[in-house]
């Protein structure tokens, strides 16, 4: 079976510079504002040398700051917070580790104990055989910010990374040691008070001749009854147009407890997606494997389907057709993110009409686009099941902008920039982008409103900055606006 969808979950992007070609966006909070990869790296380093407390709990500098560290990374996008430091050596000096650890002011701290070697994720992001024996790792420790863990908490569902969905215990310390490489588990002695979870094969009844074991239980959501669903595994395959092309590489199905069992599960990038009759099918996790054997447990719910239907007009009530209606930030009744093997993205027919009988039981944030159309604000929140949803739609403007350079040399790129009048608000529009060889940026599908348009040089400081422009924007005009590079 082959799906091809446009965008996953998990995108690992290694993050140095951004220059923006162009970028028009609603203006959210702070944390809102950065590009969509799930799991992003903002910064990081190769190494020991010493790197600054940013704000972790007290005692994690002296294990964060070991001699072993051999690179460190902080992620995830929206705003950082988790640092991981990435670590190799033996078990004497991991046990010199962990007492350091065992030190660290927080309630919880926990050790996962995994098979095979370690990957660090800065030294090979992109898993190139050739840089694999370098990047293998025996530690990882992750620690965050208890600040930006609690940023996490007020993000949208499809914004939350997999890896850092906040819970009510509050960020736990924890070291991901392997048992496979420098390290024999059995010469580790780990201090009282720390947490230990045993994932290696031999602890859930495998054998390395079992190779890469996924193992999952499936439940109803509301009852919490077992399902007796099917799970497959999706071979992730970048198209080069863009997009991503979904290919079933394993399956398996649930017994009577909901329990189901993949052995052998081929190396590669896959996502994993559960389904039963009756069910809104889910994709409940993303699987990258070198091929070394290696247990992981993957346990989610499914949500019985609920009816999502309403029409979407214009300004005059006149009906619009061909509409993208994107249902975002989806979340089940206990606010889980419920993510869709086929996306939740819908079409408005020649009465403006639209209706999904696929979404789960809960709260959505719907969207709406189309070309020459806008609906300013953000999306709109609504609960499921849902009837009669009604969506209004402005007709848009164009701003079209020229920089003048006559008498100034330019070397570089040159951005221009466009703020709402009364200052960047939550929900309001703001767009940048770099002019082209003409000396001009369109900004497309723009509210009507009135904004400050500047411009200056590409990278460049704020003495280059041009005179800032205001311009009203009226429904359904074009509009030019000239500035004077300095």
């Amino acid at each position: 079976m082959v799906h091809v969808h446009p965008c996953p979950r998990p995108v690992r992007l290694r993050v140095r510079c951004f220059r923006p070609r162009c970028l028009a966006v609603l203006v959210l909070p702070l944390a809102f504002a950065s590009p969509q990869p799930a799991h992003a790296l903002i910064r990081g380093g190769e190494g020991n040398s010493p790197v600054r407390d940013p704000g972790w709990p007290a005692g994690a500098v002296a294990v964060f700051n070991t001699p072993a560290r051999v690179a460190w990374w902080e992620g995830p996008p929206y705003g950082g917070g988790q640092w991981h430091g990435e670590c190799r050596g033996d078990a004497a000096a991991f046990n010199e580790v962990l007492k350091a650890f065992a030190a660290i002011d927080a309630p919880k701290k926990r050790i996962l104990v995994h098979d095979g070697v370690g990957h660090s994720f800065w030294l090979n992001p992109n898993r190139q055989p050739e840089k694999e024996a370098a990047a293998r790792i025996d530690w990882v420790f992750a620690v965050w910010q208890a600040d930006r863990w609690q940023g996490l908490r007020r993000l949208p569902a499809d914004l939350r990374p997999r890896d850092g969905d906040p819970g009510d215990d509050g960020p736990v310390p924890q070291i991901d040691v392997y048992a496979g490489g420098n390290i024999k588990w059995s010469d580790v002695n780990v201090p009282d008070g720390i947490e230990v979870v045993d994932e290696r094969l031999e602890a859930h009844g495998f054998t390395p001749a079992d190779g890469r074991v996924l193992e999952g239980h499936v439940v109803d959501l509301r009852t919490n009854a077992p399902l007796a669903a099917r799970m497959r595994l999706e071979l992730v395959e970048p198209q080069p147009k863009g997009g991503y092309r979904y290919t079933t590489a394993a399956s398996a199905t649930a017994d009577a407890n909901g329990r189901w069992v993949l052995k052998s599960a081929p190396a590669g990038w896959h996502r994993i997606v559960v389904e039963a009759d009756g069910y809104v099918p889910r994709v409940i996790g993303y699987d990258r494997s070198d091929g070394q054997p290696r247990w992981s447990a993957h346990h989610t719910g499914l949500s019985k389907p609920a009816r999502v239907a309403g029409r979407v007009t214009d300004a005059e009530g006149r009906p619009l057709a061909d509409v993208e209606v994107r249902l975002r930030d989806v979340v089940t009744e206990t606010n889980e993110r419920y993510e869709s093997p086929s996306g939740y993205t819908l079409r408005t027919d020649g009465d403006g009409r639209f209706q999904s009988e696929q979404v789960p039981i809960g709260k959505v944030n719907i969207w709406v686009h189309k070309p020459g159309y806008c609906r300013p604000g953000l999306g709109l929140p609504i609960e499921m099941p849902a009837d009669d949803v009604a969506l209004s739609m402005l007709r848009a403007a164009t701003l079209i902008v020229t920089v003048d350079f006559d008498g100034v040399d330019l070397e570089g790129g040159y951005i221009v920039n466009v703020t709402p009048e009364k200052g960047a608000v939550v929900g309001s529009w703001g767009g940048s982008g770099n002019i082209d060889d003409k000396g001009t940026r369109t900004f497309e599908n723009v509210p009507p409103g009135r904004y400050v348009v500047t411009g200056r040089p590409n990278p460049g400081n704020d003495s280059q900055a041009t005179d800032p422009t205001t311009v009203e924007l009226l429904e359904g005009e074009s509009v030019e606006v000239i500035l004077k590079a300095k």
